[in-house]
């Protein structure tokens, strides 16, 4: 379970070029600390509610973060709110924790010569390809999983890393199976809890993602028509 965030974040990042592949590694990276904190025992899923049961320091700055925000929550939070709202600049952070562990380097640039942007640049292979291979194993497992197994395959297919990593028609069976353990049922609350929480999360920001752009559409069509009105009838005469 420890590297659980960071094997996630390994896996987001597209092999040709080091950037991140998918726009939902931060949803799957608070899920993996929901799933982490619980099976240390410091928290638990009770009646569809976080509920902190030990809030001292972890030893690790990513869990205290996360057990923070649980704590200073007015109430218990809800799995599917927490998760749905990750922290500002969570996944650098993980890519820090990344850098200055040897595995990756950060690569600067600009996108169009204006826009900062960062790709990351593997310095320890090995590292990642441990990553792949506890993926691999689950995505090719067959019956039962157990709730580590559980957690990285469903994490990853709610984020969209059977896409990214299984890419084409000839891995549809690993991308169904890592679906399948996403949709199972698991006896570890806080398992079944954060995918399902990640899940709808990436559900509701596609939707909103495609609400804004209907939105920008009809208002985009609707100045055009505006102006076209505006313009008189000598448009529509030249048709």
């Amino acid at each position: 379970m420890d590297t659980l965030g960071e094997d996630l974040a390994l896996l987001a990042l597209r092999p040709k070029d080091g950037r991140v592949g998918t726009a939902k590694l931060g949803y799957g990276l608070m899920g993996s600390e929901l799933v982490r904190l619980a099976a240390a025992g410091r928290v638990d899923i009770v009646r569809d509610r976080i509920v902190v049961s030990d809030s001292s320091p972890t030893g690790d700055a990513e869990l205290d973060a996360a057990l923070a925000s649980m704590v200073a929550a007015r109430k218990p939070p809800r799995p599917k709110s927490w998760v749905g709202s990750p922290r500002r600049h969570l996944d650098r952070a993980y890519f820090a924790r990344l850098t200055t562990s040897g595995t990756l380097c950060e690569v600067r640039g600009k996108v169009l010569g204006l826009f900062p942007v960062s790709s990351w640049q593997v310095l320890d292979p090995e590292r990642v390809a441990q990553a792949r291979a506890r993926f691999d194993a689950v995505a090719r497992s067959s019956g039962s999983v157990d709730a580590e197994q559980a957690a990285f395959g469903g994490l990853g297919h709610a984020i969209g890393l059977g896409e990214l990593v299984y890419p084409g028609r000839g891995n549809k069976d690993l991308r169904k199976r890592l679906q399948q353990i996403a949709k199972g049922e698991w006896s570890a609350r806080a398992v079944g809890s954060a995918i399902a929480a990640v899940q709808a999360a990436t559900d509701a920001a596609v939707s909103a993602a495609v609400d804004a752009a209907v939105h920008a559409a009809v208002d985009g069509a609707g100045a055009h028509g505006h102006s076209g009105d505006g313009g008189g009838g000598g448009g529509h005469g030249g048709h």
